[in-house]
C-alpha cells in the first residue's frame, strides 16, 4: 500500500513521512521528488517545464518506482509528494491501480497564515542562493506556489483524506494517519 501526502508546498508532509518512519518501522519512505530531481539534467535539455512534474516521464517513472518498491518490499510506502495538477494524480493514481498497487492518499492541509508561518521557519530558508537556484524551490517557490495548491484543494477533497493539521504536531498528524490507514491502534 501506498500512504500518499499531498498538501501545500512547505506544509508539513516530509517532517510528516519522517514521523511515520519512527512510528511504524514497517514503513518504506520513498519521496517521488528525487525521481524529478534525476530527470531534470537529462530533460531540461529537451524541454523547458514549469515544474518537472510536466514531463509525462516523472508520472510514469514514479509508478513504476513505486510499484517496483511495493513488489520488492511488501511494506507500506510513504509518499511524500505535492500533486496540484488534475489530470496527473489521475494518471499515477490510475498506473498504481493498473499495477495492484493500493493508494491511501491524504491531504495535509493548514491555513495560509499557518502554511506562512511554516514556511518562514523552515530550514530551506537557511539554504543558500545556488541552492535555491540548483533545487527550484525554496521560500519563493513555496510561496509562488501556494495559490496552485488552493486552487486543486477542491478536487483533492473528492480523491484524497483531507486532515487540517493547523494546530497539530507533525507526530500527532502520523498518528492520525496511521490510524486511518489501520496501520495502527488509536492512540489514547
Amino acid at each position: 500500500m501506498i500512504i500518499w501526502l499531498n498538501g501545500p508546498f512547505g506544509g508539513g508532509k516530509t517532517t510528516t513521512a519522517a514521523e511515520l518512519d519512527a512510528l511504524l518501522p514497517e514503513v518504506v519512505v520513498f519521496d517521488p521528488e528525487k525521481i524529478g530531481e534525476a530527470i531534470v539534467p537529462a530533460l531540461s535539455a529537451v524541454e523547458t517545464v514549469r515544474d518537472f512534474q510536466d514531463w509525462r516521464p516523472w508520472r510514469e517513472l514514479v509508478v513504476a518506482a513505486l510499484a517496483s518498491v511495493d513488489r520488492y518490499t511488501g511494506r507500506t510506502i510513504v509518499a511524500p509528494q505535492t500533486v496540484v495538477v488534475e489530470q496527473y494524480w489521475d494518471e499515477i493514481t490510475a498506473g498504481l491501480d493498473a499495477a495492484g498497487v493500493e493508494v491511501r492518499a491524504f491531504t495535509l492541509d493548514c491555513t495560509p497564515d499557518e502554511h506562512e508561518r511554516r514556511i518562514a521557519n523552515d530550514h530551506v530558508t537557511n539554504a543558500t542562493i545556488e541552492e535555491i537556484k540548483i533545487h527550484d524551490g525554496g521560500v519563493g517557490w513555496r510561496r509562488h506556489r501556494a495559490p496552485d495548491y488552493r486552487a486543486a484543494l477542491p478536487w483533492l477533497r473528492t480523491r484524497t483524506e483531507v486532515i487540517d493539521t493547523t494546530a497539530l504536531r507533525p507526530v500527532e498528524v502520523a498518528r492520525e494517519i496511521a490510524t486511518r490507514a489501520a496501520l495502527t491502534e488509536p492512540v489514547t
